[in-house]
């Protein structure tokens, strides 16, 4: 039975380090993209884009990256002929 709960144990270890590795390239991953926003966000700015929409696009950048799967849903009730 010592062979089993050993064998446990360096599952157990190796399920461990690749879970940190995970977390750490998820974190990495996180970092690169809130710098891509900001820059998307300054520079448009710095070209003269109103602070709205330099902060909608930064922000479509966000969610695109981040949810690629999610999808925006506008009301469009507004344009609809009648």
């Amino acid at each position: 039975m010592s062979d089993t709960s050993g064998f446990d144990e360096l599952v157990s270890s190796i399920e461990t380090e690749f879970n940190q590795a995970l977390i750490e390239k998820r974190g990495t991953f996180a970092l690169m993209l809130v710098r891509i926003a900001g820059a998307i966000y300054t520079e448009a700015l710095a070209a003269g884009v109103p602070q709205v929409l330099a902060q909608e696009m930064a922000q479509d950048y966000w969610v695109k990256e981040m949810h690629p799967e999610a999808a925006l849903v506008t009301d469009d009730s507004d344009n609809e002929p009648e």
